[in-house]
């Protein structure tokens, strides 16, 4: 049984621009409390090794990781020891008594792995360390066992499919291709507008995903709300004749009527605006609602190949079906949503059908549009292979804690869950999937492979 408590559990998850953590499990459990910049600065050299701190000048500033992929391990490790020291409680007479769970992605290479977790056990005695692909805590926050989980991140996206919880790494696709595409594009639309200006935009209220089969302004606007047979113009005059202030009452209701405004959707109004970084008011038109057609595409298509590349056949079906969408880019309003139609317009085939009664020479109406071809996709053509229903993901509404919270940082929550289930005491406990202070000297870090996490 898991021997540690939810206050002391430790669960940091480490991004190229920012490190979310949490310390300690709520009972309803919580977005990250605490954000690091994945940042530290050059202090110095001791001993003939580079030392560091938390602060400094920006000549001396080094980012561990860059487009997911760790490029100074030792930077890496001292941030982790520092949070881990910062935000830790320690026995008295103990030691450190917390247990941490990290986050890796794609990108990380087993001897960096095992790296980090010979340094924290050797340099801050941890009690015990676990270790959760992104992509599985994404599937286990949406519960979903079977998923293709889709991570946009600023620079590069990773699509890995999940079976049984259970990393398919033979069909894991990375590509360079990201939320800055927005950006780029969004900049070519919008020259006026400086590099801060354009990504504060594409984060702000005003900036959203349409498609053309929105009724917005596009299309036709959504009827105005009445509420009153007054708002509409019709005056109850015997009311105002029968009060005791007819005079005052006929004020009142002229002072209502001139001080009522309608207030459009962002996606009724011509142009629209926000406020940027330095208080200025920005005014943008229509050209907030585009820039991310270029990225959709390109990742529609990715998408599509990745399934593609499973070779259980059935199971590519249970990934469409659960296609999780996770990342900063997935908080755009909007963009999940076009990201299912495009998905549907390229892949989903017209009408249900036996798989008998598809022909062998069977093309969706996806594949036959440049740049998918049969030479690309192979087998994933014909005789019912491809999909008949694509679904995203949507999340459980019984996390309390994260209500009103969007759902970009889901990972995060899969990893608290995870972290739940692999430390502490309960009905749902995982034993034996942490790798334990007295295992590590026994064993090595190279017994984290045989926990089945990865």
């Amino acid at each position: 049984m898991p021997p540690f408590r939810d206050e002391v559990v430790l669960v940091i998850a480490s991004g190229s621009q920012t490190t979310r953590v949490q310390y300690g499990l709520a009972e309803s459990l919580l977005p990250a409390q605490l954000h690091y910049k994945t940042r530290v600065y050059k202090s110095g050299v001791e001993g003939g090794r580079q030392q560091y701190a938390l602060s400094g000048n920006e000549e001396d500033a080094i980012y561990p990781m860059v487009k997911g992929k760790i490029i100074d391990l030792d930077a890496l490790t001292y941030l982790y020891e520092t949070i881990y020291k910062l935000n830790t409680s320690y026995a008295e007479g103990l030691g450190p008594v917390s247990p941490i769970l990290l986050t890796c992605n794609a990108e990380w290479r087993p001897n960096e792995i095992e790296y980090i977790i010979a340094h924290l056990f050797r340099e801050i005695h941890v009690p015990a360390i676990a270790f959760v692909p992104e992509a599985l805590g994404a599937s286990f926050a949406f519960a979903a066992p079977n998923a293709c989980v889709v991570n946009i991140g600023a620079e590069k996206t990773e699509i890995i499919p999940v079976i049984d919880f259970a990393i398919q790494g033979i069909a894991e696709t990375i590509v360079d291709i990201g939320g800055n595409w927005i950006n780029d594009d969004l900049a070519k639309l919008l020259p006026s507008l400086d590099k801060n200006q354009i990504e504060e935009l594409k984060t702000s209220e005003i900036y959203e995903v349409l498609h053309e089969h929105t009724q917005d302004f596009f299309g036709e606007p959504s009827d105005l709300p009445t509420t009153s047979l007054e708002e509409e113009g019709i005056v109850d005059v015997a009311a105002i004749i029968s009060s005791d202030n007819a005079r005052e009452a006929l004020a009142q209701r002229e002072q209502k009527k001139n001080s009522k405004q309608v207030e459009l959707k962002n996606s009724e109004l011509a142009r629209n605006s926000f406020t940027d970084s330095k208080g200025r008011r920005v005014e943008v038109g229509t050209e907030r609602f585009k820039g991310s057609e270029r990225l959709i595409e390109a990742l529609t298509h990715e998408i599509g190949r990745t399934i593609s590349k499973l070779e259980d056949i059935p199971r590519r079906g249970d990934c469409w079906e659960n296609i999780i969408l996770v990342g900063g880019t997935t908080a755009i309003k909007g963009f999940n949503e076009a990201m299912l139609r495009a998905l549907q317009e390229r892949f989903l085939i017209a009408r249900a059908s036996t798989f008998s009664e598809v022909p062998s020479g069977f093309n969706t109406p996806g594949y036959a549009t440049p740049p998918l071809t049969p030479a690309i996709y192979g087998h994933s053509i014909g005789h019912g292979q491809v999909p008949t229903s694509i679904k995203i993901s949507k999340m459980a509404e019984y996390f309390i804690g994260w209500k009103g919270h969007t759902w970009e940082d889901a990972q995060f929550l899969g990893s608290q869950i995870a972290a739940k289930q692999i430390f502490t005491p309960g009905i749902a406990s995982i034993d034996g999937a942490y790798l334990s202070q007295e295992e590590f000297l026994e064993k090595g870090a190279k017994e984290i492979w045989n926990l089945g996490l990865f």
